[in-house]
């Protein structure tokens, strides 16, 4: 069925419109000749509020393109097959390197020419190049990155002062505003889409490619492409509330942005120190749910996070943390979700003390920490992925029931180490991949990272050969092969 506007109906959108303060008509005075036919008063009278938009942060937003390298080794037959002509000679038999070209974009912060975008978009690059919207081209500097938040900033030099985007307060926005987003989606510059905001907050998500770890993102059915990723999400007042970082291939209408309150705490001390340093507590929180309520005999309206489990050697087993406590309060607060729990003690230093109240046997009991630097306990290597500083063999491995690795992965084992990264040139190099779960270690049983820093502490002076059971990629059937020291 046709719906058709009348003329009455027509004037009562515009009406309406006016009164929501979403478009405004120009009031002549009684002395002012005003041609109804002018087109340019017609112009101005019906402009998209989102014009002004647009030409405000237009000069502000910029195009990033990085570029990869990656050694390969060629095999001689192959050595000067066209498909190889792209990569840069060397020696015969040896790694050639592969160029890899990537794009996303970016917003200019201050007149010093600092530049926020998404860490993913100049991950592990050699060479970053930014253009700005008069076509000029400028090689950027990595001032600083953060994987755990997906974001980095990068510095270009001094800009005029219209280059320069506000930034806006993501605490204050509301589900319906409106939501801007600009960037090179698809290779395709400066491009403005629409929508509102649709939800705050969402975590937990399984992002292609791998999220981040702290995640608190704002939603948006404004359409987000690939390109886009790093641009600046917007209100109405041309204000950044949000820096475009995913979206749902699987679905229409569905994008995420980081708050640019989140960005602000990061961009401020990736600034300052060119690196972050965020509070370690050492144990693995779990949502608590109705059924772990009703196991542990708590009553429905208890809210906080079960202990799944306590790293050894960590300022949790230090302060007296248990296995099967439940937290309630941080520093006093309640505290709702593992979300929540998380960002509480990213948001400390290394060194401040924290105080948590848990349930222990269902009574309450005060404990005391002094939080520990999680990069020290975590080798967050700037552009990787948060991976054990325990590395055996070139092998560097987390816990497969580590939240971080589950929202990747389709894991069908519950225990033991995944790999997470094999150093060039080691013995691992060629025998183990990126995604297989060690399960034996010298036919020890590896259940967690306890058991693979206990073994693998006892095996640093073994020079003989060490037996290895894994499962490849994670799956059910399970193999075995051989490590030795070079």
């Amino acid at each position: 069925m046709k719906i058709r506007h009348s003329s009455s109906s027509v004037a009562g959108l515009v009406l309406i419109m006016v009164l929501a303060g979403i478009i405004s008509i120009p009031m002549p005075s009684y002395s002012q000749s005003v041609d109804m036919q002018d087109s340019r008063y017609a112009m101005s009278t019906f402009e998209s509020p989102f014009v002004a938009v647009a030409e405000r942060l237009k000069p502000g937003v910029v195009f990033i393109s990085a570029v990869r390298e990656r050694e390969i080794r060629i095999p001689a037959i192959f050595e000067n097959h066209p498909f190889f002509k792209d990569m840069i000679p060397n020696e015969q038999g040896a790694p050639r390197t592969q160029r890899i070209p990537s794009s996303g974009s970016g917003f200019i912060i201050d007149a010093e020419g600092y530049i926020i975008t998404n860490n993913h978009v100049v991950q592990g690059a050699s060479e970053i190049t930014v253009t700005l919207v008069d076509g000029e081209e400028i090689e950027a500097e990595v001032i600083g990155t953060d994987p755990e938040t997906d974001l980095a900033l990068l510095k270009i030099g001094p800009v005029p002062a219209d280059h320069v985007v506000p930034l806006g307060d993501s605490d204050a926005i509301r589900i319906g505003d409106w939501a801007i987003a600009m960037g090179n989606p698809l290779g395709l510059d400066w491009t403005l889409t629409v929508g509102v905001i649709s939800a705050k907050g969402r975590s937990n998500l399984n992002i292609s490619g791998g999220g981040p770890i702290f995640q608190d993102f704002i939603q948006t059915d404004a359409s987000i492409n690939f390109g886009n990723s790093g641009g600046p999400l917007t209100n109405i007042r041309g204000e950044v509330i949000g820096i475009n970082a995913a979206l749902n291939a699987a679905a229409d209408g569905i994008g995420f942005a980081i708050p640019i309150n989140l960005a602000k705490d990061v961009i401020s001390q990736l600034r300052e120190d060119g690196h972050i340093s965020r509070g370690y507590l050492g144990m693995m929180p779990r949502t608590l749910s109705a059924l772990l309520r009703e196991a542990l005999g708590l009553d429905e309206d208890v809210d906080g996070v079960f202990v799944e489990s306590v790293e050894a050697g960590t300022p949790a087993e230090d302060g007296g943390l248990r296995e099967s406590d439940v937290v309630t309060e941080v520093d006093g607060l309640s505290v709702d979700n593992v979300n929540d729990f998380r960002f509480r003690i990213a948001r400390h230093a290394p060194g401040d003390r924290m105080e948590l109240e848990v349930l222990r046997d269902g009574r309450k009991k005060d404990l005391d920490f002094v939080l520990g630097d999680r990069n020290e306990y975590l080798n967050v290597v700037e552009g990787e992925t948060p991976v054990e500083t325990r590395v055996w063999m070139g092998l560097s491995v987390e816990n497969v029931d580590d939240p971080a690795v589950r929202r990747n992965s389709d894991f069908q084992v519950d225990s033991g180490v995944v790999v997470m990264k094999v150093a060039d040139d080691s013995p691992a190099q060629g025998v183990l991949r990126p995604g297989d779960v060690i399960v034996q270690l010298d036919q020890r049983e590896i259940k967690d990272l306890s058991d693979w820093r206990e073994t693998v502490s006892d095996l640093e002076d073994v020079s003989k050969a060490i037996l290895i059971k894994y499962h490849p990629q994670g799956q059910a059937a399970t193999r075995f092969t051989a490590l030795k020291a070079e």
